[in-house]
């Protein structure tokens, strides 16, 4: 009896330039290479990888793509402090992102502004309830001078800001694409069926002003509650495999 065969595509073998990607960065952990420390030219790379020069020319520029390295002439390769937003900014394109993954984002943002509660305790001043509270009066006296996407990554952004964490207020900026996206959802859904928030912005502020950390972390969770009440999160019930 004739074999059947079976239309499998082959296991691929990895490119010779993601290998040789791998063993740098294999090459400068072991080292101990820090951001501002020199790398071994592209000849001494190449001679010592038995590749060609072309091959760790092109395994650098995703070093450099991604901002882990710089280059120039006279300082030669060097490592440079990473930035995780700018290599955030390049793949956070809804276009080319699936439902799942924005609303996993959408659900990422949503833990982040329950857990920071602690951090905007800690460093809240009077002079930023006074722009909070300026901030929500002004929008609703004129909600035709700012779109209510604008107010809200405005409103949103400033806690970020008031939690004094640099790297959490860099990464908000880039979930812009998440605000688009849930106004989106919304925009589907019949008002009549959309449920009120619980909790609003000024709700919030004067939490943040006279309450606890508890009671603003209950509030922030209440604030995102419609939501929820949508089912919007169903597709991650899914387990992950």
């Amino acid at each position: 009896m004739e074999e059947k065969k079976i239309s499998i595509k082959p296991v691929q073998k990895k490119s010779m330039v993601d290998q040789v990607e791998n063993n740098l960065r294999v090459y400068i952990k072991e080292q101990g290479f820090k951001p501002g420390d020199t790398l071994p030219t592209e000849n001494q790379l190449a001679s010592s990888m038995d590749v060609s020069r072309n091959v760790i020319r092109e395994a650098l520029s995703r070093f450099r793509m991604l901002g882990l390295i710089a280059s120039n002439k006279k300082n030669g390769i060097r490592l440079i402090k990473f930035d995780l937003f700018p290599a955030l900014e390049r793949v956070l394109d809804p276009t080319v992102m699936d439902e799942t993954t924005l609303l996993e984002l959408f659900e990422l943002r949503i833990m982040l502004e329950i857990g920071m509660a602690d951090a905007l305790f800690r460093n809240v001043k009077p002079i930023n309830i006074e722009h909070l509270k300026n901030m929500i009066i002004t929008y609703e006296a004129s909600k035709k001078i700012k779109t209510k996407i604008e107010h809200e990554i405005d409103f949103h952004s400033y806690l970020y800001k008031i939690s004094n964490n640099n790297t959490l207020f860099g990464f908000q900026k880039y979930l812009k694409v998440v605000f688009d996206y849930v106004l989106d959802i919304e925009s589907k859904i019949d008002i009549r069926n959309m449920p009120e928030k619980k909790v609003n912005h000024m709700d919030l502020v004067e939490c943040l002003e006279k309450g606890t950390v508890e009671n603003f972390r209950q509030m922030m969770h209440d604030h995102f509650s419609p939501y929820f009440t949508l089912g919007i999160f169903t597709k991650l019930q899914v387990p992950l495999t």
